[in-house]
């Protein structure tokens, strides 16, 4: 049987990658960008350092930060109504998976309203059009989000959370900027980092392996092993190390799938809201 790998289109690593966001939406003729990012990161001045780019290049947008650590179909709902109401024509989502995620739930929901149910998007939505266009820039050294086409929304009614799976959802352009990262608190660093460590774990066992995929997860673990510590101690070569080994991860795992562990954590978030990469550290 064939083996299927999507990717994103273009992706940049490394110190600095931020300054390639405002040429990739001007050389697209974009206008206005649709700034998805969650309320900690806009008060600690993490997501300033892409808006500030914005702001020096002229380059219009508006911000929406009304969005929990595990988004809700509400936080989505919310978002579709303030990017109609923005004007916007492309996303730029700052963050870890809650802002990225609800990100790709927007801009799926934007450009295919029949299925304004978000609940209508769980698992392998036939959606035929591709999310509004999307430079996704990682807060978090974990989630592989922005390389991804899975996101997770929270059903609050339901107490449970649900996968989609879209390559409609991947976005285009991914920034991965272990600068973006410096800001992690330990804690933090640590979860999202076993949450990493979790994906290429999980997808080197998955039934859906292929050779592909173990290449990248096979060096995720190593990457993963070497720098892990390092990010925990803010580290510049950790932070790198650690950038890269999850956008690898995420490169294989999104492709495959994972395992028992991830669905048993989603399941642990969604009745504690405890955070995700927590909830994998313990599982696994």
């Amino acid at each position: 049987m064939a083996s299927r790998i999507v990717l994103n289109t273009i992706s940049y690593h490394g110190h600095g990658a931020i300054e390639n966001i405002v040429p990739e939406l001007t050389s697209r003729g974009y206008k206005k960008a649709f700034v998805c990012s969650d309320p900690d990161l806009i008060k600690f001045g993490v997501t300033k350092k892409v808006t500030d780019l914005l702001d020096a290049a002229g380059f219009a947008y508006a911000v929406y930060s009304e969005i929990k650590p595990n988004p809700t179909i509400q936080n989505v709902q919310d978002g579709v109504a303030a990017f109609k109401a923005a004007e916007a024509d492309c996303i730029v989502t700052i963050g870890g998976g809650s802002s990225m995620d609800t990100a790709k739930a927007i801009g799926i929901i934007i450009n295919n309203p029949e299925f304004a149910d978000v609940r209508s998007l769980e698992g392998v939505a036939p959606t035929k059009k591709h999310a509004v266009f999307t430079i996704a820039v990682p807060t978090t050294a974990g989630t592989a989000a922005e390389v991804t086409i899975n996101y997770v929304i929270t059903d609050v009614e339901k107490k449970r959370k649900f996968v989609c799976v879209d390559t409609n959802d991947i976005p285009e352009v991914a920034v991965v900027d272990p600068d973006m990262m410096s800001s992690m608190p330990k804690g933090l660093t640590a979860a999202t980092g076993m949450d990493a460590l979790t994906h290429a774990i999980e997808g080197y066992i998955t039934k859906g392996h292929c050779t592909i995929s173990d290449m990248f997860h096979l060096e995720a673990i190593k990457l993963i092993s070497e720098n892990l510590r390092g990010a925990v101690q803010n580290t510049p070569e950790g932070r790198e190390g650690m950038a890269l080994g999850q956008y690898i991860a995420g490169m294989g795992f999104s492709n495959v799938g994972l395992g028992i562990v991830h669905s048993m954590a989603h399941g642990l978030s969604a009745l504690y809201d405890t955070p995700h990469g927590v909830a994998c550290a313990i599982i696994l």
